[in-house]
C-alpha cells in the first residue's frame, strides 16, 4: 500500500510540469505544417485543429529544439503517413519512457526491468511505425496494376493523362487512392511532373512504381502510345508480383529461422531471469559473464545477416 501513494504523487507531478509546460510553449496558430492539399468538409478541419490544439506542447517544445532533424527516422514517419515530426516523436517517447520506467522502479526497484520498460518504450514505436510503412506499401502494390489498367483504359476512351490518374484514384481506395490524389494535386498546382512523380516515389519505395514512373517519363521525352506502354507495364508488374510470391512461399521457413534465432534468447533470458534472478545476474556482474554476452551478441547479428543473405533475393 505504501507504492499507491508514491505512484499517485509521482503522476500528479508529471501533470503539473505538463500544464506548466504547456502554458509556456502554446502557439497562437495551431496549423504550422500544411501536408494535405486534399479539400476536406468543415467538421473535419475542426477536429484537425483541435486535434493540433492537443499537440501544441510537443509541437511548441520541437520547435524550439536545435534543428538537427533526424533523416531516416522522418522518412519513416512520411512513409507510414504518421503526421508527427521527428523531433515530437522523440520527445513524447523520452517522456513516457521516464515516466513508465519510474513507475516500474517504484514497484519493483529492479533497475533491469526499469531500463527493460525504458528500451521497449524507446524502440517499439520504431517498429511499429516500419511495420506501418510495410503495410502501407504492400496495399499500394496490390493495387498499383488493377491502378495502371484504370489509366490505360482511361486513355484508350480520349482523357488525358490528368483525367486518367484522377479516374484512377477515384475508383480505388487505401494507400493507393491517397498517393495518386496527392499526385493529382501536386500537378495540378503546377508542379513539374518529374518532380511530383519523384516525391510519390521518396513516399512509396517500390520497384514497380519505379518501373512505371521510368515508362511514363520515357514517353514523355521520345512519345509513343502510353495506353499501350501502360498495358505492358501492367502485364510486367503482374508476373513480377506472382513471382515474389512463389519467393515468399519458399523463404518463408527461413524467415521464421531467422525470427526464433532473433528472439529465442531474449525471451529464454527473460524467463530464467523471472524463475531464478541470481543465477542469471552473473552475467550482468561478472566480466567473463559480460564478456560472454558481447560474444552472444555479435554472434547472433552475424547469424541474422547470414540468414538474411541466403533469404533476400532480388528481382
Amino acid at each position: 500500500m505504501l507504492y499507491l501513494p508514491v505512484v499517485v504523487i509521482g503522476l500528479f507531478l508529471f501533470a503539473s510540469i505538463y500544464l506548466v509546460l504547456n502554458n509556456f510553449f502554446v502557439k497562437a496558430s495551431f496549423i504550422d505544417r500544411l501536408q494535405f492539399v486534399e479539400d476536406q468538409p468543415q467538421e473535419i478541419k475542426e477536429n484537425v485543429l483541435k486535434t493540433k490544439k492537443n499537440k501544441t506542447l510537443m509541437a511548441g517544445i520541437a520547435g524550439r529544439m536545435p534543428k538537427k532533424e533526424n533523416s531516416k527516422l522522418s522518412l519513416m514517419l512520411l512513409r507510414a503517413n504518421i503526421l508527427f515530426s521527428p523531433e515530437e516523436l522523440i520527445i513524447y517517447k523520452f517522456i513516457f519512457g521516464l515516466g513508465l520506467g519510474f513507475s516500474v522502479y517504484v514497484l519493483s526497484s529492479d533497475y533491469v526491468y526499469t531500463l527493460g520498460v525504458f528500451l521497449a518504450i524507446w524502440f517499439i514505436p520504431n517498429i511499429w511505425i516500419k511495420r506501418q510503412g510495410k503495410k502501407r506499401l504492400k496495399d499500394f502494390e496490390d493495387q498499383l496494376n488493377g491502378g495502371l489498367t484504370l489509366m490505360a483504359n482511361a486513355l484508350k476512351a480520349g482523357h488525358s493523362f490528368n483525367q486518367a490518374i484522377a479516374l484512377s484514384a477515384k475508383e480505388t481506395q487505401g494507400s493507393f487512392s491517397e498517393e495518386f490524389k496527392i499526385l493529382l494535386k501536386e500537378l495540378n498546382f503546377g508542379l513539374d511532373m518529374e518532380d511530383a512523380f519523384n516525391n510519390m516515389a521518396n513516399r512509396v519505395p517500390s520497384l514497380d512504381l519505379k518501373l512505371m514512373i521510368n515508362a511514363i517519363m520515357i514517353q514523355k521525352d521520345v512519345g509513343g502510345n502510353l495506353s499501350e506502354i501502360l498495358d505492358n507495364i501492367s502485364k510486367t508488374i503482374r508476373d513480377r508480383q506472382k513471382l515474389q510470391n512463389e519467393m515468399k512461399t519458399l523463404t518463408a521457413q527461413g524467415k521464421m529461422s531467422g525470427g526464433i534465432v532473433l528472439f529465442l534468447p531474449f525471451v529464454l533470458g527473460g524467463v530464467i531471469y523471472l524463475i531464478n534472478p541470481d543465477y542469471i545476474s552473473l552475467l550482468f556482474e561478472t566480466t567473463i559473464g559480460i564478456v560472454l554476452l558481447g560474444i552472444c551478441f555479435i554472434n547472433e547479428v552475424l547469424g541474422l545477416l547470414i540468414i538474411k543473405k541466403i533469404i533476400t533475393i532480388d528481382l
